[in-house]
């Protein structure tokens, strides 16, 4: 009887499983390379390259590098609450559990889609609150050392846990640290643009 009562209990699914070491290396990589993407580029503009506007309402290069920075801790916070907060759906888990490598890359795919028009909430809309190009790469390496400290340690159950991203949408919360890093890339493909603009410094 004992025995079979520990089978039946070894044969339940879990729940509060980490993260495998594939996805956090996934991620981290991206992270990072991302990250590396951007300080590269931004590096040798000239301060008439970095706050050059193609328009009255287009972003300068400067104003895309805040807005990667500024939304790296508003969509940190938003998993790492969520983590805590929502309850593990074992049966979203199973039904996509095929697929999730293939929904990972779907992300990307769908994050760097510069064809499709976003509109940035106003929390994370530029401002012009970093002085100098120095202060902002400082404040997203930071920000981006912390998002990767978080994949590389966290042992919350992210595959588990669904984030409603809008009406009939969603993603698990690991879908949405590869989030992160595809927001990224889309705004320096953001950035690439400027450079091709009319009247752009050289």
């Amino acid at each position: 009887m004992r025995n079979w009562m520990l089978l039946a209990v070894l044969a339940l699914p879990l729940s509060g499983e980490p993260l495998s070491k594939g996805e956090r290396d996934q991620a981290m990589s991206h992270l990072q390379g991302t990250r590396k993407m951007i300080l590269d580029f931004i590096a040798p503009l000239s301060e008439a390259q970095w706050t050059f506007k193609a328009g009255p309402e287009r972003w300068s290069i400067a104003e895309c590098a805040e807005h990667i920075t500024e939304t790296e801790n508003l969509l940190r916070g938003m998993i790492q609450q969520s983590a805590k907060k929502l309850p593990v759906d074992e049966e979203k888990r199973t039904a996509r559990a095929a697929d999730k490598d293939a929904s990972g890359k779907k992300v990307l795919t769908t994050m760097t889609d510069r064809s499709k028009p976003a509109s940035a909430p106003k929390e994370i809309r530029p401002t012009g609150k970093y002085a100098t190009k120095a202060a902002l790469a400082a404040a997203l390496n930071a920000r981006r050392d912390e998002t990767i400290r978080f994949v590389e340690t966290t042992e919350d159950d992210l595959r588990g846990r669904f984030f409603k991203t809008g009406p009939a949408k969603e993603m698990d919360l690991y879908e949405m640290i590869l989030m992160i890093s595809g927001h990224s890339e889309r705004h320096l493909l953001q950035m690439k643009e400027v450079t091709a603009a009319v009247g752009y410094p050289r």
